[in-house]
């Protein structure tokens, strides 16, 4: 599929019986990730009822665009408005409702979409968000923080190390083997990635008493990456019906921890409540 300014996104489609479906699924997936790492989610989606597209954002697997890098959040918004409509072009059905699944990054994109009703979409009527990216858990320095902020303005393509230690990522030896023999993940990012998403972690904060859906929160309380801290603190001031679930011996991919099937267990009480 193509986004609105022409960059090439890469899609994968799991598709239901047409007399078991109960509305549609869309992935959005971590930051220097990609859709491949989500195919058991994926399959847990399809058998509750719910066709689930994943897609590459750009810059990430399989997709077009510089790694790691983002000219502005916004293009994330773009590319989640075109999975919507490869969503309704693959599903040929624009009556089901939509439950959109954001993980880190992508659960940062997924809340700021959700929390801007200039952008929301109306199709969407239910999210899943799993450890999102709403503050980083190490503290950066400020002489690094400064300097990026200065980078993200005159240099904004500049490529940095992301820092991601990939036994921060998960407990299960499987899911950790795979990562580590994974060529489609990246271990970049750039300085205008790291300014637009400070922006877009301020704007949910002060916006997210405008989402409307409600919402299920599979957090990782031992999360090394994803500030936890700033999980509970924007889920606080939501509105919306919401549930929160916090996993304290978890690292941050609960979709991929040992206990795994405990949150797979939350996602499809989740639908059959609101869907």
């Amino acid at each position: 599929m193509t986004s609105n300014d022409g960059t090439t996104l890469y899609t994968e489609w799991f598709e239901t019986a047409a007399t078991k479906r109960k509305g549609l699924a869309l992935i959005a997936h971590g930051y220097a990730e990609h859709c491949g790492r989500y195919h058991e989610v994926a399959r847990v989606l399809s058998a509750a009822g719910f066709p689930t597209l994943a897609f590459d954002f750009r810059g990430h697997g399989k997709s077009d665009g510089k790694r790691g890098h983002a000219h502005r959040f916004r293009d994330y918004l773009d590319d989640t408005e075109t999975a919507l409509r490869e969503l309704d072009r693959r599903a040929d059905d624009r009556a089901l409702p939509v439950l959109l699944l954001g993980h880190s990054n992508g659960g940062l994109i997924a809340l700021r979409l959700l929390s801007d009703p200039t952008r929301a979409p109306h199709r969407i009527k239910g999210a899943v968000i799993t450890s999102p990216f709403l503050g980083l858990k190490a503290k950066v320095p400020a002489w690094k923080n400064a300097a990026g902020k200065i980078a993200g303005i005159y240099a904004p393509a500049l490529s940095m190390p992301n820092d991601l230690q990939i036994e921060h990522l998960t407990h299960c030896p499987d899911k950790l083997a795979a990562r580590r023999a994974d060529t489609l993940c990246n271990d970049v990012a750039t300085a205008r990635w790291f300014t637009a998403a400070l922006r877009a972690h301020e704007y949910v904060l002060a916006n997210i008493v405008r989402m409307e859906v409600p919402s299920l929160w599979l957090v990782a309380g031992g999360d090394r990456i994803a500030d936890p801290a700033a999980s509970r603190a924007v889920h606080a001031r939501l509105r919306a019906p919401s549930t929160y679930r916090e996993y304290p011996q978890m690292h941050h991919e609960v979709l991929n921890e040992v206990d795994r099937g405990d949150c797979f267990d939350e996602i499809r009480n989740f639908v059959k409540q609101y869907f």
